[in-house]
């Protein structure tokens, strides 16, 4: 079998699930680091993990904003939306960690505990979304798959696809 050779545009979902495992990973161990502490530590290195690898499928993610070949125009706008909450969500995610580690050997507090609430939110949603783009824009799908509307919609370089 002959696998083709990734394309550019096709990094970021090779990538997107590693953070999303790590972080909502990192939160559950979080939350159960309350009842037991010595979970603390391994929680924390979760959720950093989780946003050093957030940043570099957003990087990805950008790459592939700017090279997937066509999609619907409804894609496109979700695209916004997307990028928008992603960035929302990785920067939230940096805060938590940089907040966690400094304190790494206790329980999180509350108030961090409902910021990585909102987090994971923000995750599942922006994944949702990212969902959407693909399964329902056709982003990222292989052109000569897609039907006549969607080949024939939207173009990243602002010139209609003939």
């Amino acid at each position: 079998m002959n696998l083709p050779t990734p394309n550019i545009w096709e990094i970021h979902p090779m990538l997107v699930h590693f953070p999303i495992a790590l972080l909502l990973s990192g939160i559950v161990t979080d939350f159960m680091a309350r009842r037991h502490p010595a979970l603390a530590r391994p929680a924390a290195g979760l959720l950093v993990a989780g946003a050093l690898l957030g940043w570099l499928a957003g990087g990805a993610g950008l790459l592939s904003f700017y090279t997937v070949p066509a999609h619907t125009e409804q894609a496109h706008t979700l695209m916004w939306w997307h990028l928008g909450l992603a960035v929302a969500t990785v920067l939230l995610f940096s805060w938590v960690c940089v907040k966690r580690w400094k304190a790494r050997q206790s329980p999180p507090t509350g108030s961090l505990l409902s910021a990585e609430a909102v987090g994971a939110l923000l995750l599942m949603v922006t994944g949702y979304l990212g969902g959407v783009i693909v399964y329902h824009g056709g982003a990222g799908v292989a052109p000569e798959l897609l039907s006549h509307d969607i080949q024939q919609g939207h173009a990243h370089d602002g010139m209609e696809r003939h």
